[in-house]
């Protein structure tokens, strides 16, 4: 059975980023066979974002080969020749950062999977460049068929309604991430996601 995913994130207002609700089950992934996948990051035209993008590319390669043995992505220069592709869009209507669009036969990611970002502009104490590379890392997570986390510390955090900011000791905790955004931060949540998709293989 054939499933359309559009997953939406990031929409950052004065440092605080909400992502909108996401239709990803968890069960969506990549075979094994498939990584790395083969990647394609528009430039930004700006030399501060297009290494911000590549350090999210790095820390998420660091971090599959630590918990899954493998890289999972590989840098392509040529978008008709990625399997996942990140193009810049004009500022959104919507607001929105960052969209991941993502389809699914029976469990399985389609590709291509395509990826839309907003060059951002500062937020609060956060600079451009550290909130692009949270937005390309959460997005490259949707990619990987990770849904949003409800723990204001994880990077795939939050959809709309997961976690209480009014609350200050979970709010602190969300601020502090935006701020120092870790892909780290995901780890236990890519190592069981591929734990159950493969085996199910």
């Amino acid at each position: 059975m054939r499933r359309a995913l559009v997953l939406a994130a990031l929409l950052l207002f004065g440092g605080v980023a909400a992502a909108s609700q996401t239709t990803l089950t968890g069960a969506e992934g990549h075979p094994r066979f498939r990584l790395p996948l083969r990647l394609h990051v528009a430039s930004f035209g700006d030399a501060g974002l297009d290494e911000a993008a590549a350090r999210a590319v790095d820390d998420w390669n660091a971090l599959a080969r630590e918990v899954l043995a493998t890289s999972v992505f590989a840098t392509v220069v040529r978008a008709q020749d990625a399997q996942i592709v990140v193009r810049v869009e004009p500022p959104a209507a919507s607001g929105l950062m960052g969209v991941t669009e993502v389809e699914s036969d029976g469990g399985i990611i389609r590709l291509p999977v395509r990826i839309a970002i907003v060059a951002p502009q500062p937020r609060g104490q956060v600079n451009r460049d550290l909130v692009l590379y949270q937005v390309v890392a959460h997005e490259l997570g949707h990619a990987l068929g990770l849904a949003h986390a409800a723990d204001p510390r994880s990077l795939m955090c939050c959809a709309s309604g997961q976690v209480n900011l009014d609350d200050p000791a979970t709010r602190e905790a969300y601020l502090a991430a935006r701020r120092r955004p870790d892909v780290r931060s995901v780890s236990a949540q890519l190592t069981e996601h591929y734990r159950r998709i493969w085996g199910q293989r």
